[in-house]
């Protein structure tokens, strides 16, 4: 699994090569297939860091 900067940062040159119509129809698939997987690995990063900021916000709490 890559971190979030670098899967963030091959996403949007995905994205920036089809707006572009670099991509051509051989490897559509392909790269909207890696996009997919880039979004999910991105989501899933954030969605275990709010989950550790909660935790760790929540012993703030009850430390007070």
């Amino acid at each position: 699994m890559k971190n979030y900067n670098t899967a963030l940062k091959e996403l949007e040159k995905i994205v920036e090569d089809l707006e572009r119509g670099e991509v051509s129809v051989d490897v559509l698939v392909s790269k909207v297939r890696r996009a997919s997987e880039l979004i999910r690995q991105c989501k899933g990063i954030l969605r275990d860091t709010s989950e550790e900021i909660e935790k760790v916000i929540g012993g703030m709490d009850k430390e007070e």
